[in-house]
């Protein structure tokens, strides 16, 4: 056991240096790491987001048919929200939002 000692006691640099290789490679395959967990994190989030832009491109398709064929229900739902429109003889109550 002191023989071992001794030598390391004697060979402190290379010792040193394997220490310090280890410690650098170990910090770079540690970020490495870290970044492949995070790139897969944000992989999902972005396709989550994703989907929720193929839904809604759908739906502004939808509309946009809709629009083309002058759906008297949809036009209504727009002037009443969009334009604040009423009917003829319609009373409307407005309230406010505090």
């Amino acid at each position: 056991m002191k023989e071992f000692i001794n030598a390391l006691v004697k060979n402190r640099r290379p010792l040193l240096a394997g220490i310090a290789l280890l410690a650098v490679g170990g910090l770079w395959i540690g970020g490495s790491l870290l970044n492949l967990v995070h790139n897969k994190l944000e992989k999902k989030r972005l396709m989550h987001h994703k989907v929720a832009l193929e839904q809604e491109y759908i739906d502004l398709q939808h509309t946009l048919e809709l629009l083309k064929k002058q759906d008297p229900v949809l036009l209504e739902k727009i002037a009443r929200t969009e334009y604040d429109l009423a009917k003829p003889n319609e009373i409307e109550f407005r309230f406010r939002v505090k």
